[in-house]
């Protein structure tokens, strides 16, 4: 080793000390490398002319150095080197050098060979030439592939994309840089974390300083990756129908014989074990029973049946003795090493017992069940079999790849929706797991992240690992690919110590949902909390925080796991975030079920929430007037921070109404020791300015004396009428986190009697029969954990208070089709029962309301009422509990087919009014839902899918024809959460009456009696109700009409529904005879801006004419409408009893639609529906003045059958008044040559135009620019 310059002695001495040093380095690092058994490295070393020769020494100095910690030999470690300036150069391959002398020599035999710095292209080289198995690669065998580059200078190329093909394709870089690189750089070639994988120096000459940090890493790195892509082959076991025919039995061991003589048997390779069954199970052989090849094959030559002839076949029995006996640790099953188990299942026939919950218990214990058709049939293996493992054969040698080729993860239908959020991973490493445990627990991370969407606009991942202390691995922003993350995993060190959840809850808050880190604004944030035992520090507040900062708390408790701690730290509802199992080999089966609710939580977070939000407040827009209180808990026990979230959940609440003195109005009153009047129902009437004031409520402590507060709450309600002047719906929402010192029941109950509803919302520690006592109603009492968790049952309170006002008048059909498999669970299909019973009950059930049916299914269908059969609640309840389980299969397209019939007028349906269909189901059908439910969605019915514990997202969306009709909980608890929501879904309103003016023109001449003036005075009410009544409202106003006519109030009179309602009781008969061409005439000046008219600004205008007789000037009929109808105003003619019905025509303008005749005053109000929606129709027609043009692509890149365009169009125009005073709508396609199909003149008929949307011709391919030019011509 002597220098250019040295000779003679001082050479020799120089070269013994650097000998000397030498060995103390190798001595010491093989002890630190002396688990290393295998490897692959090449080592890319930077020749370019920045690099002098006494630097390139060094270099060939330190690669001896390493190279010295290492056992080279063909099975074991491979080393190759690569040196690169302008071009990379081979200076020898992996298999190049079989021992360790001949590789040292190699190294010392390097020439310099200088050039330029092109990194990105050597790297490349890499991959395509070095780390291949043409090149001596193992990685086919999973050797572990390590690659260092060493470089001093900034690449010419570049060297991200390289780098990154480098590590997808399995190879851990290492970069070391030496001198002034910059580190950007080497963090862009090398894994992460960088402190790991990348190591700096000064200079070459100090390089050395960093052999032992190296080897250090590199023989971890070797030890990690190795234990990551050890083989863990499979336990297979085998179980037999011991009755199958002699045929298939025969086919079955020859096939058997082939398929283990091409497995790797034995006790350190595939395990198997092989059993028959019949009426009980006979065990040949087990796992452990044989450790060679030899001595397995041979024990499967003599495997024989026993004759079983005429007796049961307890597949069922056979399963559970399976789960107690064939894989368990003493059996020779190898489950905690993280090996893969298989039972194949041989059945000749279908079981005599019950299997599915047998089946299911074997699953949860991580055991894939393989069906194999011996005469079985279809249905019977379905019932056991894990999904996507039925063979319609007894032919093994079909398991060969299954067996011996690693599963890749895929992302699931329903995760590739959930493509936006930042999930971060907090995982015990604590010394109760142990090594092998927290191997289970990188491959449960490295599985449910697989199935994710990852990148940067898409789910981010972090992972926060914890004992003692929190130690960040990965932040929101490290990684870019999902293999860079799944590579790290393996590597995810364990380092044992304490269990301070606590502490990692808090730290992930503040470290991890950051910007810095990586954490977006407005995308939903998940946290997962992965533990073994109690937390050695408080988890309750630091949980807390996290959940207040908009973080959804998963909590998944293994073996020791403390259940409250979890339910501490998991988020509302606790059934949907907490997970448990009793060993870390169950989390494998537990993967599929968590990454489910991942993404259901993340799409419901990302897209449901907000749509509930809307739908809630759009539902709340029926609830026009109301008088609510809030009753603010202000004891001592709640925290400064409680009582934040208290004043934002009231905020939220009072943001969802329609805030006005004339509407609903809002007061707050706190308590404590005694009540504190905040403000009243009167002194505030718009929400900014309550928010405002609830936001500077003070908290000031106490004690708790609901009772004294209730009792206070009956003066403020009976003012309430005083200062309103009528009565209207009234609710108390009380808020407690405590037991009161003072009795509640009597001071509540008065407050009942008042007509105040009540409802309970009780917080940690607030005592339940308390709750029920001051709501009287377990429906209206709410409990959270946690005052953050208000936030969450918001919606559902804010529910119970509209839904009355949102389902008044609802007609409609619903059919409620429940599963009755036997994959339903006793307790789940009695909490389905519950959810079925709840919902009808939310529904106002009646013969001319809402009609109910329900069927449950399971192989076949089982009608329990169709919808005539019930006209009142307490039948359908009754029949509902006498409901008894079916137990069969799930054969839910036929049990779709089956329903559809009944929707039918023949079967008691009605086509005419809304109709809908609520699946209930695990999601597993053995039978296509696609077809039956598409037909029965084409008659018109809307369907809602709900899928509970593992259903798939996109079999329900299949069943409903959209992922907005679908619902899915991870157990029949969250049912409950779904109660109100789904029962809105019935009271939607294709039309609400939001801004109109409205004239009534009454007829009061001498031909109506008291009675019958009465009945009109009624059926205007009713018109009221349904409306919105408000200054920017809808106004009303009313004209009397005899021989003369007369304004009784006008539209700029009266702003409250209250008040319009009580002037119309007021109105007085004129009397005399019924000019009503006259009266026409009178009514015009009426809708002008000074009486209140709001034509100016496009407020729909509307005259309803309500008359009993031919009119005494029926010749200005005609003159008198038309002119109203040229100013703007929708005249619709009602008749009663002997009015002219061709005068009635007259007044409408020939349109029939608005035409009303009833043959009694009596009758009127039976017409007010019908009314109504035409009011409704005439307002919606004031806003849809427009021209619309589509501009669609019909270029043969669109697939004909997959081409959505034409139903999207049509839908769009179902939206649309098309005619020729309001929308028209006109249609261009392009291609080659564009073609403008339909001019903005061509259709004043709606339903003409859909049919010619839908009937278009294809044409050929795409060219978009000319078309855009032609259309800007059509019609203008």
């Amino acid at each position: 080793m002597s220098g250019p310059n040295m000779t003679g002695r001082t050479g020799l001495l120089f070269s013994l000390i650097t000998a000397a040093l030498f060995c103390g380095v190798a001595a010491q690092t093989v002890r630190e490398c002396e688990n290393v058994t295998v490897g692959d490295i090449v080592f890319l070393v930077d020749g370019s002319s920045s690099i002098d020769d006494k630097s390139f020494q060094d270099i060939r100095t330190f690669l001896r150095n390493t190279i010295q910690s290492f056992e080279i030999d063909p099975d074991k470690v491979q080393i190759g080197l690569v040196q690169y300036s302008d071009d990379p150069y081979p200076e020898f391959q992996l298999t190049d050098h079989r021992d360790k002398n001949s590789l040292l020599a190699a190294v010392e035999n390097l020439t310099h060979r200088g050039g330029g710095t092109e990194t990105g292209k050597a790297i490349d080289f890499l991959q395509k030439e070095y780390f291949t198995k043409e090149a001596g690669s193992r990685a086919e065998r999973r050797v572990p592939q390590i690659a260092v580059v060493i470089t001093d200078g900034e690449s010419t190329d570049d060297v991200l994309e390289p780098a990154r093909r480098l590590r997808q394709h399995g190879v851990i870089v290492f970069a070391i840089g030496v001198g002034q690189i910059k580190q950007t750089q080497l963090i862009t070639i090398a894994n992460w974390p960088s402190e790991r994988f990348i190591l700096t120096t000064d200079s070459y000459q100090k390089l050395q300083d960093q052999t032992n940090s190296l080897l250090e890493t590199v023989c971890l790195s070797l030890e990690d990756q190795r234990l990551a892509l050890v083989d863990r082959f499979a336990d297979i076991f085998f179980l037999v129908d011991s009755g199958i025919a002699s045929n298939q039995f025969t086919l079955f061991r020859n096939e058997l014989f082939r398929l283990l003589n091409r497995l790797e048997l034995g006790a350190s390779g595939y395990r198997v074990g092989l059993a028959q069954y019949g009426q009980d199970v006979r065990v040949d052989f087990r796992l452990s029973t044989y450790e060679t090849k030899q001595q397995i094959v041979a024990a499967a030559r003599r495997f024989r049946l026993r004759s079983q002839t005429g007796q049961p076949r307890n597949l069922g029995q056979a399963l559970s003795y399976a789960k107690e006996n064939f894989f368990t640790a003493e059996a020779g099953g190898r489950a905690d090493q993280g090996t893969p188990q298989y039972l194949i299942v041989v059945a000749g026939k279908d079981s005599d017992d019950p299997v599915f919950w047998s089946a299911e218990n074997l699953k949860d214990e991580g055991v894939i069940i393989v069906g194999m058709d011996a005469g079985a049939t279809q249905d019977a293996l379905d019932r056991f079999a894990s999904p996507g493992y039925i063979f319609d054969s007894s032919r093994v040698t079909l398991l060969i790849d299954l067996l011996t080729t690693q599963r890749v993860e895929t992302v699931t239908e329903d995760c590739k929706t959930a493509n936006k959020a930042d999930i971060v991973f907090i995982v015990d490493e604590s010394g109760s797991i142990g090594e092998e445990n927290f191997r289970l627990m990188r491959d449960f991370l490295r599985s449910v992240i697989s199935g994710l969407e990852t990148g940067p606009s898409k789910i981010r991942v972090g992972i926060v690992t914890y004992n003692n202390v929190p130690t960040a691995h990965i932040s929101l922003n490290s990684f870019r690919d999902k293999a860079d993350i799944l590579q790290f995993i393996s590597f995810l060190p364990y380092r044992q110590g304490g269990t301070k959840t606590g502490a990692a809850l808090h730290f992930t808050l503040k470290n991890i949902f950051t910007e810095e880190k990586g954490s977006r604004k407005d995308v939903p944030k998940v946290a997962v909390v992965i533990t073994d035992g109690e937390s050695q520090d408080n988890v309750t507040e630091q949980a807390i925080a996290l959940r207040r900062a908009g973080v959804t708390v998963f909590a998944v408790g293994i073996k020791e796991a403390n259940k409250a701690e979890l339910l501490e730290m998991a988020s509302y509802p606790k059934s949907k975030f907490v997970f448990t199992v009793d060993s870390f080999v169950k989390l494998k089966p537990l993967k599929e079920t968590l990454q489910a609710t991942l993404c259901n939580t993340i799409i419901q977070i990302g897209v449901q929430d907000r749509e509930s939000d809307a739908e809630t407040k759009e539902a709340c827009k029926e609830k026009d007037q109301a008088d609510i209180f809030f009753l603010m808990d202000d004891s001592g026990s709640i925290t400064n921070e409680d009582f934040s979230d208290m004043q934002k959940f009231i905020i939220e609440i009072l943001h969802t109404f329609r805030i006005g003195p004339d509407h609903v109005r809002m007061g707050l009153v706190k308590y404590s020791d005694s009540p504190s009047l905040q403000f009243d129902l009167t002194q505030h009437s718009d929400a900014k300015t309550m928010e405002n004031v609830v936001k500077k409520i003070i908290h000031e402590g106490g004690g708790t004396n609901i009772g004294e507060a209730l009792s206070s709450m009956k003066g403020h309600f009976e003012n309430a009428k005083t200062s309103r002047g009528y009565k209207v719906s009234e609710y108390l929402i009380v808020i407690t986190d405590g037991k009161s010192e003072d009795k509640v029941q009597i001071p509540a109950e008065e407050l009942r009697r008042q007509g105040v509803i009540i409802y309970a919302i009780g917080v940690k520690s607030s005592n339940d029969n308390e709750l029920n006592e001051i709501a009287g109603d377990p429906k209206r009492k709410f409990f959270v954990d946690s005052f953050d968790a208000l936030k969450t049952i918001k919606n559902n309170i804010i529910r119970e208070i509209c839904i009355l006002e949102a389902c008044k008048d609802t007609q409609g059909d619903i059919f409620f089709l429940t599963d009755s498999s036997e994959r339903i669970s006793e307790e789940g299909f009695q909490k389905m029962k519950n959810f079925t019973k709840s919902v009808i009950s939310k529904s106002i059930i009646g013969q001319d309301k809402v009609h109910v049916g329900l069927m449950q299914y399971s192989t076949t269908s089982r009608l329990e009422f169709d919808l005539t059969t019930h006209y009142n609640l307490e039948g359908m309840l009754n029949t509902i509990d006498d409901m008894e389980q079916m137990n069969e299969g799930t054969r839910t397209g036929r049990a779709i087919t089956e329903v559809s019939q009944y929707f039918d007028a023949a079967r008691g349906g009605r086509p005419w009014v809304k109709q809908w269909l609520v699946i209930i189901t695990d999601g597993k059908s053995q039978d296509n839902v696609r077809e039956p439910a598409h037909a029965l969605r084409d008659k018109g019915v809307v369907t809602y899918a709900i899928g509970v514990d593992k259903a798939n997202s996109r079999k329900l969306s299949d069943i409903s024809g959209s992922s907005q009709r679908v619902f899915i909980e991870n157990t029949f608890d969250g049912l409950k959460e779904l109660e109100t929501k789904l029962a809105l879904k019935f009271c939607e309103k294709d039309c609400k009456i939001e801004k109109a003016d409205i004239i009534f023109l009454v007829d009061g001449s001498g031909s109506i009696d008291e009675e019958q003036f009465k009945s009109m005075q009624t059926f205007m009410a009713s018109v009221v109700k349904e409306t919105t009544v408000g200054e920017n409202l809808t106004r009303f106003g009313v004209i009397l009409y005899s021989d003369a006519a007369n304004s009784s109030f006008t539209l700029n009179k009266i702003y409250s529904k209250g008040k319009v309602l009580e002037a119309l009781q007021q109105l007085v008969q004129p009397d005399g005879s019924t000019y009503t061409g006259a009266a026409l005439a009178y009514s015009l000046q009426y809708f002008n801006a000074k009486h209140g008219g709001r034509r100016e600004i496009r407020v729909p205008q509307i005259l309803m004419v309500i008359t009993d007789g031919a009119a005494t000037d029926r010749d200005r009929l005609k003159a008198e409408s038309d002119a109203l109808r040229k100013n703007g105003v929708t005249v619709i003619s009602i008749g009663v009893k002997d009015a002219d019905r061709k005068e009635l025509e007259t007044m409408a303008g020939g349109d029939t639609s608005k035409v009303f005749f009833v043959d009694d005053f009596k009758d009127l109000i039976t017409q007010y529906k019908n009314i109504s929606s035409v009011i409704c129709d005439s307002t919606k027609r004031a806003y849809n003045q427009t021209d619309l043009v589509f501009l669609l692509d019909y270029s043969s890149s669109i697939n004909l059958e997959e081409h959505k365009m034409i139903n999207f169009t049509a839908s769009v125009v179902d939206n649309f008044n098309v005619s020729k005073e309001l929308a028209h709508v006109g249609l261009a396609q392009f291609s080659d040559k564009p073609k403008d199909e339909i001019h903005l003149n061509t259709y004043n008929n709606k339903t003409k135009m859909i049919g010619h949307i839908r009937n278009r011709p294809y044409k050929g391919s795409a060219k978009v620019r000319k078309s855009r030019r032609e259309t800007k011509n059509n019609d203008h």
